[in-house]
């Protein structure tokens, strides 16, 4: 079990939304201005906040610190299907495209066609991932 402390800002009818922070280096690294991490969060204005809803029988209250955990199966396979998937369909769809198309640029637009309908599936699969109960971080302790 993956655990990380959180705190509430809200908790109505047995449903808490909980924001942690990352606890990375990015603020004090010295790779900070070639790193891809960093531009991102700078980009989003989200330095490591991450916001959960949590089902809980447990009361709680605002600015209550708590802690949160998530199963590493779950972790993993979202890693997988988040990397691994677009990696092998950039693969497959080179190798069918080589077949398919003489010109370069028919076959790099196919490439980036089905790398982008893939990103979707995979968006589509984990908006369901979402709603198991294994995929969603859970209430473990007050702190």
């Amino acid at each position: 079990m993956i655990t990380e402390s959180a705190v509430v800002i809200d908790y109505q009818a047995g449903v808490a939304t909980v924001k942690c922070q990352s606890q990375s280096a990015c603020g004090s690294c010295s790779a900070q201005s070639a790193c891809g991490t960093s531009a991102l969060a700078e980009l989003t204005g989200k330095v490591g906040e991450h916001i959960f809803t949590l089902d809980t029988i447990t009361p709680l209250r605002i600015g209550q610190t708590v802690e949160i955990g998530l199963e590493e199966r779950a972790l993993l396979f979202s890693a997988l299907l988040l990397y691994l998937v677009p990696l092998l369909t950039i693969l497959v769809t080179t190798f069918i495209g080589e077949k398919l198309f003489q010109q370069e640029l028919i076959h790099a637009i196919f490439i980036f066609f089905c790398t982008a309908l893939s990103l979707v599936v995979i968006r589509f699969y984990a908006k369901k991932l979402q709603k198991k109960s294994a995929f969603k971080p859970i209430l473990l302790r007050v702190v």
